[in-house]
């Protein structure tokens, strides 16, 4: 199924020149069907730490996914997640080596079209931002194993810091979770520069809460696409906020750069 603003897409023509990405991780550049790096950052950990991690998933996903829920709980149901999950991570001795190790053989999976659309933006240096509020090791790791770490991607992730045995035990940067994903503070400098000079943006989430990756004031700048790949009820929801929806079989990067025509 699709859902396109066709007036605003039309009336925003994005060329390799004036436009740059913002782009959320887990099941947006990852598939729907992948694990997350919430899940392989558990394997690295000891025994125990992944199933405590299902645990937590099972219990606040659903909240996540909620939008009957009001912003304000939401937001502090979404900081009890992530900080738990965090803590178990301590607990259990997250392992920067048997991370990297085990990253040969993830589990973590493209997004169909994911891997091409980065390799397009790094052939045609178009500023590109991963935000997520998955774990910052995971994926860095992944782009790299996948030969994706291009330099013209920037990330904004949760990175751990590791101790001598290469155990994770604070976080480098605020926690980023669901609710509070945005640029503004993180860019500085020629990277803030290359962003600001470019007249458009293109936005990728899975979650209506990932387009506040934009500032208020820029989203009519922005053409925004969602992968709605469960949870049809909400689809109402997912057309009110994105100008390309796509859920299933559409939901791939294939189809968003045939629609726009990059």
């Amino acid at each position: 199924m699709k859902y396109i603003n066709k007036e605003k897409i039309e009336n925003i023509k994005l060329t390799k020149e004036n436009m740059c990405v913002l782009i959320d991780f887990d099941r947006t550049i990852t598939s729907y069907e992948s694990l997350d790096s919430w899940d392989v950052a558990g394997m690295a950990a000891d025994e125990g730490c992944k199933q405590e991690v299902s645990n937590l998933y099972n219990k606040y996903r659903p909240i996540e996914i909620d939008y009957n829920i009001s912003y304000e709980e939401k937001y502090r149901q979404m900081e009890i997640w992530y900080n738990s999950c965090m803590n178990l991570y301590y607990k259990y001795h997250l392992n920067e080596h048997k991370l990297k190790e085990l990253m040969k053989n993830s589990g973590l999976v493209f997004r169909k079209g994911a891997r091409e659309f980065l390799q397009y933006t790094f052939e045609n240096d178009i500023p590109v931002i991963i935000l997520s509020a998955g774990v910052g090791s995971v994926i860095k790791e992944f782009l790299k194993e996948n030969k994706c770490l291009f330099d013209n991607i920037f990330l904004i992730t949760n990175t751990f810091l590791y101790d001598e045995n290469g155990n994770a035990f604070k976080l480098e940067n605020p926690l980023i979770h669901t609710m509070n994903k945005t640029v503004e503070g993180h860019l500085k400098g020629k990277r803030k520069e290359e962003f600001n000079k470019r007249n458009y943006k293109l936005l990728f989430g899975d979650t209506v809460e990932d387009i506040d990756m934009t500032p208020k004031k820029e989203l009519d700048q922005t053409i925004k696409v969602g992968f709605l790949d469960e949870e049809m009820e909400n689809l109402s929801k997912y057309r009110e906020n994105f100008d390309i929806v796509l859920t299933n079989e559409d939901a791939t990067f294939d189809n968003v750069r045939k629609i726009i025509k990059i």
